[in-house]
């Protein structure tokens, strides 16, 4: 099983719609694929039909993490889903005021082990125990990376900072993972293509790692988002779909490739 959390300390930078896109290939593809819903604006527990509501979500999830099984809600893509019912944003005071608080996901998760190849958390544009959590528990992160120089002051100023507070665990023999940033929404523009060699030169100096997919700006992820489906489904769809949705398609696929070897 392989744990995978998209974080980002920004939000809007599309980490709901990776993690989605994400689940639902690898779901395509025979995996057995669960998401967790980790951010209290529960966009990706609303992104693909639930057919089968489990009667818990998020905070049952973690406040007893030995009910896990009861957590699971089944959806249409064939994958399971941990649904967000932290609205009020309660769970990050509850962690706080527990001893294991940062480890909650991780005990929960353990109960799956057999269940799942793959584990995708889509975590909160925030700081804060319950993001914590999500990374503690990941084998590994990928973080979501328009070029826009906003997103690089945030990626510095607030992801490499939240995991450089971690780093004391690894005194503990904890795992801290390694962040991987993914270039995202890219398009043709002459400033795109210097800002993505900018990101790749300054990861060299920083504690992150650039991979080598690139997703395009299209508005096809949108009209996947709008049927409720993953773009890589467009290929099942008219001649016009197919040809929009190649490129997008593609992208998601060779990160798969790419995930699977980290």
């Amino acid at each position: 099983m392989k744990v995978i959390s998209i974080i980002s300390t920004k939000g809007g930078v599309g980490k709901t719609t990776l993690t989605a896109n994400l689940a639902g290939y690898l779901s395509g593809l025979g995996k057995q694929v669960l998401m967790i819903d980790a951010d209290p604006q529960p966009s990706l527990s609303s992104y693909y039909e639930i057919t089968e509501q489990a009667p818990n979500g998020l905070t049952e999830f973690l406040t007893h993490p030995e009910n896990a099984d009861n957590c699971l809600s089944k959806i249409h893509q064939g994958c399971d889903l941990v649904y967000s019912d932290d609205h009020d944003n309660q769970l990050q005071s509850w962690l706080v005021g527990k001893g294991d608080g940062r480890f909650r996901l991780k005990i929960a998760i353990k109960q799956l082990t057999k269940k799942y190849d793959y584990i995708l958390i889509d975590t909160q544009g925030a700081k804060g125990n319950l993001q914590d959590a999500a990374v503690l528990a990941a084998d590994a992160l990928i973080s979501p990376m328009p070029p826009e120089m906003a997103v690089v002051k945030e990626l510095e100023r607030g992801t490499l900072s939240m995991l450089l507070d971690l780093q004391s665990y690894k005194e503990m023999g904890i795992n801290v993972p390694n962040l991987f940033g993914v270039i995202y929404k890219v398009d043709r523009t002459k400033d795109a293509k210097q800002f993505v060699e900018y990101l790749n030169n300054s990861s060299k100096n920083k504690s992150y790692t650039m991979l080598n997919t690139q997703i395009p700006q299209s508005v096809v992820f949108k009209e996947a988002t709008s049927k409720q489906i993953p773009v890589t489904e467009f290929k099942n769809s008219n001649k016009k779909q197919r040809q929009k949705a190649k490129k997008s398609a593609a992208s998601i696929e060779a990160l798969v490739k790419e995930i699977e070897g980290l």
